[in-house]
């Protein structure tokens, strides 16, 4: 009889308890001491029906093991694994209550499930890992080509967590750390605004050649598009929240206030300054880069930068530049106007042959020049010329 991908997750859940229990235990009882489960029923205060004994409890309902898990993450357990792993814990938790809400597990559903509770076990050398392994293997062949390949995008993705090890601990630090941060913390050294220059050329280059060797048929044009697309601020903001850099950001009170921790430009910007010091980190090696950085392209569905690659205001002002008036490219005057340090205001201006055809305000310095070039367009096809 086969088994039905509700009953996978269920056995999947139980073996995931059982192999994380002994490391869960001896993790907090370095900590905590004699005193362990006091703290650990301290977490649960919330939970409504706990007149179990709370050692049984733990060892018995994942759901109560993860809840302690992520809220002693940077007492306990942060020291060992990193915030990828508290994400996957996060993920799993998600799991475990569809799964106790009788929710229908799709087939891809289910391998994603699976796939997060093999890399907690093995994040922890849990022997269990290899049980669940084989669920996964199994699920993994009863999904359609195109789930195959997304799944194997998402385990690329996996392996940059392994990549993303910093020597110079400094040197992360500095990358997480924005503007605010030191504005409200002066004894803190320096932000990230210099990284995050050096990120966002080798971001360039290295999405250029990238596309440059994946579309031998594209022309110049076609190129730059997609490369915009690539490695615009929505997509870079993903990676940051893909390699788990959303709330390591190390943000003043009030940009967290302001949502600092899902705001778009903050994290692009933090992934620019983490790509930077990547680079640094590895003695100036753009191969450690290219490998870190590559997997994250893949995982971009191809129609998704086509369609981005279309309405780039920038690569279209330049093309009808450089068909109608010179084969220079336009040349933009950026500049803050005002704002907070979280939250600054750009104004840009741009120009051809040294004559303004448009401006515009942003939040960082690219919104204002794609705000300029949507402007340029703008008076453009008011005059009859676009």
């Amino acid at each position: 009889m086969a088994i039905s991908n509700h009953e996978r997750v269920r056995i999947s859940l139980e073996i995931l308890c059982q192999g994380l229990y002994p490391y869960f235990q001896r993790e907090m009882q370095a900590i905590y001491k004699e005193d362990w489960l006091k703290t650990a029923k301290s977490c649960l205060s919330d939970e409504p029906n706990l007149n179990r004994n709370v050692e049984d409890v733990l060892r018995e309902d994942i759901s109560a093991l993860l809840k302690v898990m992520t809220r002693q993450w940077d007492q306990v357990f942060r020291k060992k694994l990193d915030y990828p792993k508290r994400r996957l814990a996060s993920e799993i938790l998600d799991f475990r209550h569809k799964w106790a809400h009788e929710k229908r597990f799709s087939t891809d559903d289910t391998y994603r499930a699976l796939d997060s509770i093999v890399r907690l076990l093995k994040a922890i050398s849990a022997s269990e890992a290899d049980i669940v392994e084989k669920q996964k293997q199994e699920v993994l062949e009863m999904l359609s080509p195109q789930q195959v390949e997304e799944a194997r995008i998402r385990e690329k993705l996996a392996d940059i967590h392994k990549l993303l090890i910093f020597r110079d601990e400094k040197l992360l630090r500095r990358a997480l750390t924005h503007r605010s941060y030191v504005h409200e913390n002066p004894g803190e050294g320096e932000h990230n605004e210099r990284l995050e220059f050096l990120g966002d050329a080798l971001l360039n280059f290295l999405s250029g050649e990238y596309l440059y060797r994946l579309h031998p048929e594209r022309g110049e044009d076609e190129l730059t598009r997609r490369r915009s697309a690539l490695v615009d601020e929505k997509q870079l903001a993903k990676f940051a929240i893909e390699v788990g850099l959303d709330f390591r950001m190390r943000l003043g009170k009030g940009a967290i206030l302001d949502g600092g921790f899902q705001n778009p430009n903050l994290l692009s910007s933090t992934f620019e300054a983490v790509v930077g010091a990547y680079y640094l980190d590895n003695d100036a090696n753009i191969e450690a880069v290219r490998a870190m950085i590559e997997p994250l392209f893949d995982s971009v569905p191809e129609q998704m930068v086509v369609s981005r690659s279309k309405v780039d205001s920038k690569n279209r002002f330049q093309e009808w530049v450089q068909r109608n008036v010179t084969t220079n490219p336009p040349k933009y005057v950026t500049e803050q106007v005002g704002g907070l340090s979280h939250a600054p205001e750009f104004i840009a201006r741009v120009f051809v042959n040294e004559k303004n055809y448009g401006e515009g305000k942003g939040r960082n310095k690219k919104d204002a020049e794609k705000a300029a070039a949507e402007d340029a367009l703008a008076k453009l096809k008011k005059q009859g010329l676009l």
